[in-house]
């Protein structure tokens, strides 16, 4: 009985760390860079200044971060490993869990290029990256091909997760 009881004393403590994923809508709005659901909140991170350091954090030159709200927002490389950076801390993009349904990885994250914004709704708040999908995106019809990063702001500090997607927005729109 008490080895039932601990059991699932320690089931409760590991959903309560578990970082929260988010929603389909919350997905393709940070791809989009704007609202596409009534339900989800996009906006924009100020990028008026922008700051970069050497040797920001473990030997990560932080090449371009925002500073919003007293929390450190950018990305981050060291050699071949590039990261998001959020509150001094790294998470290598190359680590970055892909979400269901968007299972191609993103493509090199030029971080002048990206919009750097919120995305808000039933399932969370979450830190948004989105990104043209490399030489593609940029020009001609391509340009609805986008790539993104997505990092919970509502989970404990210690179970944050950088999440992935990339699809063409018009497409991921109609299959919702």
């Amino acid at each position: 009985m008490m080895r039932r009881r601990l059991f699932f004393v320690m089931c409760l403590a590991v959903s309560g760390a578990r970082a929260a994923e988010p929603s389909k809508a919350a997905v393709l709005s940070c791809l989009s860079a704007e609202a596409v659901s009534s339900s989800v909140t996009w906006k924009a991170l100020p990028t008026e200044e922008i700051y970069s350091q050497d040797d920001y954090e473990g030997g990560f030159n932080a090449t371009y971060y925002l500073s919003v709200q007293g929390k450190e927002i950018g990305y981050a490389e060291k050699g071949a490993v590039k990261g998001i950076l959020f509150d001094h801390k790294i998470y290598p993009v190359d680590a970055a869990r892909a979400l269901p349904g968007f299972a191609i990885r993103p493509t090199e994250l030029n971080p002048y290029v990206a919009e750097w914004g919120t995305v808000k709704d039933a399932s969370g708040k979450f830190v948004c990256v989105s990104f043209p999908f490399g030489v593609l995106g940029q020009d001609g019809t391509f340009q609805k091909n986008r790539s993104a990063y997505l990092m919970s702001l509502t989970s404990q500090k210690n179970a944050r997760i950088l999440y992935s997607a990339t699809g063409n927005i018009d497409l991921t729109k109609t299959s919702k």
